[in-house]
């Protein structure tokens, strides 16, 4: 497993507490760019092709919120199918 896996699966089973290097860190590993900051709010965005997606995170202190967490993670999984999915075989 990646390294860009494991970090995803440790935001996903645990939100609560992640800081914004390790949310900044997964976006990017993914293909994110920071694309500016408007007070508080990072502006990330993924663009290949004709896909375009946008993350906004907003920051207030150290730890970045849960509810935020889970819309990075979310957004990742629609564009990046767990690797870890692909090996597995349908019953």
């Amino acid at each position: 497993m990646s390294k860009r896996e494991k970090l995803r699966r440790k935001l996903r089973n645990n939100p609560e507490g992640a800081t914004m290097q390790e949310v900044e860190t997964l976006l990017t590993r993914f293909g994110f760019t920071l694309a500016r900051v408007s007070g508080s709010h990072h502006i990330y965005e993924y663009e290949q092709g004709e896909v375009w997606k946008q993350v906004v995170v907003p920051l207030h202190g150290q730890k970045v919120k849960k509810v935020y967490v889970k819309q990075v993670v979310t957004t990742i999984d629609e564009l990046f199918p767990d690797e870890d999915d692909e090996d597995e075989i349908p019953e």
